[in-house]
């Protein structure tokens, strides 16, 4: 049956860079943003800072206040108004006091707020009368007949005020006798239907200007929290700073950024947006300036590829998460040496088989080669016929030599090289899954004949060893169990009964396959008439409050030859019975391997359409910066852990480029990690995140292998699931 193809299109992909004093600009007293274009212009005490391309200017402007009205940008100087044009400034007119804000009217007239004054432009400013005391925003919504305009202010000791009356005074709108929230505006904006939104300490308001008020913190589809600053965009788009982050509201969506991979600290006191949509955050720390793009998967799934040869790729060929010296920079990094080499090669071995199907690609088919050529390198290096380590390194790297886990050991043949034993199970499932792939997609003969060799070597050795790894010191490794005594009849192996035979019989199959020997064959059926491995395998998946999630990414790797490897329909059934269970108890993460995988074996709808978009989430640096999501209005927790100890984490996960950013065997469920120094603890809902599995390292001091992404991208391109 052909499966339907999905295109998402082109998509927003957002990045972003950090400004700081390293550039130039002093972070601790910025004043005011805006462009001019895509240029931006940063108010500080010493004068105005130009940045563009990734360069920062002082220009000898010192302003206090810019504003970017109608495609032209505005500079408070002193006293006066003036307009820069490319890093120059003309005086428009001059003042009795500072400039404060200003507003362009939905009629198009022109209002100016100085610090004791209200003024209109006509054929010049006229002032129209005084202002409150520490009055610090403005907006106007029209000057539609003479004594009738429609203007407010906002001021952080008198609160909301509207001007009213032939003789024109303030009317105060009080929070104990109207809608509005608190007395200390931050900021006013009008929107293009006349509503007044109003910023404060307390929240933000929707305002009708007569009687009619929204409080945001309670309608969920409007931001909540301290609003500190907001831009509207002439498209209606519209953007607010608050003390948790930035927040969006596009295509009547709230969504969040917030301190991470997109802030250097939660409290957002200033922000502008360009006309192509590129969010300029002030906060204490430096500023963010966060471009949006236009880009499809397929191209997004370019740039990954160039940023995994660049960045992630070791020695030989093996896949490592980078440790960074500096905070979140890739290229401050270095590769050290890991103890799972094989298995996060393997996967990113596969990725590349199936782009180089999809595309011809010579490069993806080179990098396959590289990385299957590592992973023999491993069962060879130990001496031992069928033993494969965990992983290797020389003596030019850290720890060499000094024994660490008391596994590592000499290579015979290369005083400069150390393996690491102690292997375990999900380095076999790394392994056997690369090694199908590449053997079907991209393998020669003479390669083919290699991976038969290598795959009946690991296999005998299992078999020889009543279904273990067994160590140089020929005591089995600890996780490397396929026993059918143990994992029947020992009630210690009760939970990784259904994983681990689900990793046999995947075995078993990809060497029947690679090898053609029957003797693998009725091993197979062996363990499934006699052992009842089959039956284990209809549910292989222990529900678990998804806290632990280690097992998940192995079966969903171990599944997936199982089924293509298996002739017999009856058998298949079975299998897919277990697979079926698994995914739909995983479905709420939006995991895109474990979609695509499930829509690979089987003619069942795949959430293909969640799976695109978690691909279009992902960032595109794979740095594990901190997460805080704890503030949001739209998360849901899920109490069900706390009865056994563990801390409350969240019932459906973040959206991806919030998430903190872990392999598929972590926790996609975690709220904060990192962020301690402004998550208020609850003794109640404790956020002691390192006490769960795949939560450690969120300081943006490493960076994770995109096999996250590339895998499944690559693998939903080849089945058809995937159009660009």
């Amino acid at each position: 049956m052909k499966k339907p193809t999905f295109y998402l299109g082109e998509f927003i992909q957002r990045d972003k860079v950090f400004i700081t004093a390293e550039n130039g600009v002093d972070v601790e007293n910025v004043l005011a943003v805006a462009f001019e274009g895509e240029t931006l212009y940063i108010a500080q005490h010493e004068g105005v800072v130009e940045y563009a391309d990734g360069k920062a200017k002082l220009l000898p402007i010192k302003a206090s206040n810019l504003f970017a009205r109608n495609g032209k940008l505005y500079a408070a100087i002193g006293n006066s108004l003036a307009e820069i044009k490319k890093g120059k400034a003309k005086k428009i007119c001059e003042f009795d006091s500072p400039v404060v804000d200003i507003s362009v009217a939905l009629d198009g007239s022109f209002w100016l707020i100085t610090e004791d004054g209200l003024y209109r432009r006509d054929d010049e400013f006229v002032r129209i009368m005084d202002v409150a005391e520490q009055t610090i925003c403005l907006a106007a919504l029209d000057n539609k007949a003479k004594y009738a305009e429609t203007v407010f202010v906002g001021s952080t000791v008198e609160g909301l005020l509207s001007m009213k009356g032939k003789r024109r005074h303030w009317a105060e709108l009080l929070p104990d006798v109207t809608g509005v929230l608190s007395k200390k505006i931050n900021c006013i904006a009008l929107d293009a239907l006349g509503h007044l939104w109003v910023g404060a300490d307390e929240g933000l308001n929707i305002y009708d200007g007569r009687n009619y008020w929204l409080n945001g913190n309670e309608f969920y589809s409007v931001p909540d929290g301290e609003i500190k600053d907001m831009f509207f965009a002439a498209d209606g788009k519209k953007y607010f700073a608050t003390t948790t982050g930035i927040i969006t509201l596009i295509e009547g969506k709230i969504s969040y950024y917030s301190y991470g991979a997109w802030l250097l600290h939660p409290t957002v006191t200033k922000i502008t947006v360009s006309d192509n949509g590129t969010i300029a955050a002030v906060t204490p720390r430096g500023i963010s300036l966060i471009t949006a793009k236009a880009m499809t998967l397929a191209e997004k799934a370019g740039l990954i590829d160039e940023l995994d040869e660049k960045y992630f790729t070791r020695n030989e060929g093996y896949q490592v998460d980078r440790k960074l010296r500096k905070y979140g920079d890739l290229d401050s990094g270095w590769l050290p040496n890991s103890d799972n080499d094989g298995l996060f090669t393997g996967l990113y071995c596969a990725s590349q088989c199936f782009r180089y199907k999809v595309t011809g690609d010579e490069q993806a088919k080179k990098n396959a080669k590289r990385a299957v050529e590592a992973m023999i390198k491993l069962t060879e290096v130990t001496g031992r016929e069928g033993f494969t380590a965990r992983a290797t390194r020389y003596s030019n790297e850290e720890n060499f030599g000094d024994g660490n886990r008391e596994e590592w050991h000499a290579c015979e043949d290369n005083p400069d090289c150390e393996w690491l034993g102690e292997t375990s199970s999900d380095e076999m499932t790394g392994h056997y899954f690369a090694y199908g792939i590449y053997f079907d997609l991209v393998a020669d003969d003479e390669e083919k004949k290699k991976i038969a060799e290598v795959v009946k070597k690991i296999t005998d050795h299992i078999i020889d060893n009543n279904f273990h790894l067994t160590d140089v010191d020929g005591i089995p490794t600890t996780w490397a169990n396929w026993e059918p005594d143990l994992l029947n009849n020992d009630d210690r192996w009760y939970y990784e009964r259904g994983t681990n035979s689900l990793e046999i019989l995947s075995f078993l199959k990809t060497t029947y396959h690679v090898t053609g020997d029957e003797k693998y064959e009725k091993v197979y059926d062996m363990l499934i008439k006699k052992h009842h491995y089959a039956m284990n395998c209809i549910q292989y998946k222990c529900e678990d409050g998804h806290v632990a999630h280690i097992d998940d990414q192995l079966d969903f790797i171990n599944i997936y030859p199982l089924i293509v490897y298996t002739d017999n329909d009856a058998q298949k059934e079975i299998y897919k019975m277990g697979l079926t269970h698994h995914w739909a108890y995983e479905r709420v993460e939006r995991s895109p391997f474990f979609n695509i995988v499930y829509g690979a074996l089987t003619n069942n709808y795949c959430d293909i359409e969640e799976a695109a978009k978690s691909l279009s989430e992902m960032n595109l640096d794979f740095v594990r910066w901190p997460v805080y999501n704890s503030y949001r209005k739209d998360i849901v927790w899920d109490t069900e852990q706390e009865g056994t100890g563990v801390p409350a984490q969240l019932k459906y996960p973040v959206e991806y480029w919030s998430r903190l950013l872990v392999n598929y065997d972590g926790n996609q469920f975690i709220c904060d990690s990192g962020a301690e120094e402004f998550v208020e603890i609850n003794t109640k809902r404790t956020n002691r995140t390192s006490t769960l599995p795949g939560t450690a390292g969120a300081n943006a001091l490493s960076a994770s292998m995109p096999y996250v992404f590339l895998l499944p991208y690559w693998m939903g391109r080849y089945y058809g699931l995937l159009g660009d």
